[in-house]
């Protein structure tokens, strides 16, 4: 019994799967259809859709900035705040820390800046593009240097594979020493 019950499970299954690839074939046709529609009326949009959708993204994009305004202008309410709630002894502090900070950032940028100009004269008498100092520079001259260093031995790497490319072909064959006989004409012998 319980092996007839199995056939009729297996069967039912069968069924379901089959009626299952018959919707998904009809699913499938469909689509079709309605792309090939598609292609054939491409859908065309009126000045008023146009302006919808415009003003629809423009308020989008107003809203976002909104947003970060406010967002903004809260975080240094509350900075403020926190700082009005501060001796004068931790607001001295706080005054030096962020002025070293912001000294750090300058030095790092006349660093980056000077360390760039470096390596783009390097580069340059290297013969490699001096478009690509911003692959190279870093705030540390020595890793700048080791940077270019490496870009000099893939850059000079590639080349070497290009032009290995670019000239393989076979070597011409010397076709005067296939025939080590001067060529006979009757009786005589061409040299």
């Amino acid at each position: 019994m319980t092996t007839e019950n199995g056939k009729e499970n297996i069967m039912d299954e069968a069924q379901k799967a089959a009626a299952d690839a018959e919707a998904l074939k009809a699913e499938e046709a469909k689509a079709a259809e309605e792309a090939e529609a598609e292609k054939k009326n491409p859908k065309t949009f009126t000045q008023e859709d146009f302006d919808k959708q415009l003003s629809k993204t423009l308020s989008d994009k107003e809203a976002k900035l909104e947003r970060k305004h406010t967002d903004k202008l809260k975080a240094e309410r509350e900075d403020w705040e926190r700082q009005a709630k501060l001796s004068s002894e931790e607001k001295e502090s706080e005054a030096t820390k962020r002025r070293d900070a912001e000294s750090a950032d300058r030095e790092r940028g006349i660093t980056l800046r000077e360390n760039r100009a470096d390596a783009r004269e390097v580069l340059q008498s290297k013969n490699i593009s001096a478009d690509l100092v911003d692959f190279v520079v870093d705030v540390d001259g020595d890793k700048t240097n080791e940077n270019i260093d490496n870009l000099e031995k893939a850059f000079n790497k590639a080349v070497e594979i290009g032009v290995t490319a670019k000239t393989a072909g076979t070597t011409p064959t010397d076709k005067s020493k296939q025939n080590n006989e001067a060529p006979q004409y009757g009786d005589s012998q061409v040299l």
